[in-house]
């Protein structure tokens, strides 16, 4: 009897084992889908947003109307009016994109590819108005946005196929050492572009990935003021 005992008493013991083993399997996996649904739910009200009506006509406006280049003019044309409903709702909204995407709680290449350009646009549009309203009002505004900046470049992959084969380049274009370029890209003051074949082959970081012949689709991502240094492995 006690012999009996020993192995039933085992035998319990396995079984409780694995029922907490099983038990604790089926939580994770269920705060793991828990976590995979609300993720889903998260970058599928940020496109929900992004798509609205009002949204994309506050987008046009800042992009093809918005003429405001300093803070007073910005004031004159009516604060409470279109002008700053347009730049707090649309900047505001690539300010939480950038706030998430910086924080890894969403994956840049589930939004950027889409979002990106329009993002990079719309910086140059805003970009001086945005650093005089923080000399004078808010030292933190979109901070997150142009933090996100960089990934936007590096995620924007233009996919239209070239239309004729590459030439070679003219003799006026200047050569510099990698060395320079690398100083240019710190600086701020170039845009590094990779134009190799290989789309597997190594990337500069920061550098934005273009077919060497396809120039409709990357121009909107070049910087006014900035060089643009090309390079191929």
């Amino acid at each position: 009897m006690l012999g009996n005992w020993a192995v039933d008493a085992s035998i319990a013991t396995i079984v409780s084992a694995i029922a907490i083993v099983a038990g604790t399997v089926f939580v994770v996996v269920q705060m793991r889908q828990a976590a995979l649904d609300r993720y889903f739910s998260i970058t599928a009200h940020l496109f929900e947003i992004w798509q609205s009506p009002d949204f994309q006509d506050d987008q046009l406006f800042l992009l093809h109307k918005f003429n405001a280049a300093t803070w007073d003019e910005f004031v004159a044309l009516g604060r409470g009016e279109k002008a700053e409903r347009a730049l707090h709702r649309v900047g505001g909204f690539y300010d939480r994109v950038g706030n998430l995407v910086c924080h890894k709680l969403i994956s840049r290449d589930d939004i950027l590819p889409t979002i990106g350009v329009y993002a990079i646009a719309l910086w140059q549009r805003i970009e001086p108005l945005v650093r005089e309203a923080r000399l004078r009002e808010n030292a933190a505004l979109f901070q997150n946005y142009e933090k996100m900046l960089p990934q936007c470049r590096e995620c924007y992959l233009p996919t239209q196929p070239a239309q004729e084969p590459a030439r070679a380049l003219p003799d006026n274009v200047e050569r510099i050492e990698p060395a320079e370029a690398k100083r240019l890209a710190e600086e701020g003051r170039a845009l590094i572009i990779d134009v190799s074949k290989n789309v597997n082959s190594g990337r500069i970081a920061g550098a934005i990935r273009a077919r060497p012949n396809d120039l409709t689709g990357w121009l909107a991502a070049l910087e006014p003021g900035k060089s643009v240094v090309t390079y191929c492995t």
